[in-house]
């Protein structure tokens, strides 16, 4: 790995065991990722794109799913070895995510304030008042009208669009060192989607 490789994988391979047989959901990806780059993974629906990043992230539910082999080594840490503990101190912080579903990642039950500051008190040490004032900052960046008022609101009095910003904003807020976007302007109207990029 060279000094400014941030991310390197090497032969993912990750299946999920069901009833039905054995889903061959990942076979083998490798790739490096270096500072200041970005790095498109392209390919059909259901190819294992968005697997393959739940899978370096430790987001694979275990069982049914099973990373059989590879590596995913972040900063001399391999990932795909890591513990709860480890990868609780990296998502959000260092490796953010922006999920493909905004309807059904974001929790119905709390407020949009909830769900922005947690990151930030729990990764950047702010307070109440500190980690408020950065969620409406970054509701303002990824243009979130009147953000102030709508932190205290709920999932569903956002539209679809709004919520996908809402978890852009979220994976922004620690400022990660990689930001994997499952296809993140899904929900968005053109002009948002040629903002958002």
């Amino acid at each position: 790995m060279s000094m400014n490789t941030l991310l390197e994988v090497n032969d993912l391979q990750t299946r999920f065991h069901t009833p039905e047989g054995t889903v061959y959901a990942v076979n083998g990806i490798s790739f490096m990722l270096g500072e200041g780059e970005t790095l498109a993974v392209v390919g059909e629906s259901g190819c294992g794109k968005s697997v393959s990043m739940m899978s370096i992230l430790g987001l694979i539910p275990i069982p049914p799913g099973e990373i059989v082999s590879g590596s995913a080594v972040f900063h001399g840490i391999d990932l795909l070895k890591s513990n709860e503990y480890t990868l609780e101190h990296i998502r959000g912080r260092e490796i953010g995510m922006i999920f493909q579903d905004p309807m059904t990642s974001l929790n119905p039950v709390l407020t949009i304030k909830r769900q922005l500051t947690e990151s930030l008190k729990r990764h950047m040490a702010m307070n109440d008042a500190q980690a408020a004032r950065r969620a409406i900052e970054l509701m303002e960046a990824v243009g979130i009208p009147d953000p102030a008022r709508r932190l205290n609101e709920y999932p569903h009095q956002f539209s679809g669009g709004m919520r996908q910003r809402v978890m852009i904003a979220m994976a922004l807020a620690c400022a990660p060192s990689i930001l994997i976007a499952d296809e993140p302007t899904t929900a968005l109207d053109v002009t948002i989607q040629a903002q958002i990029i």
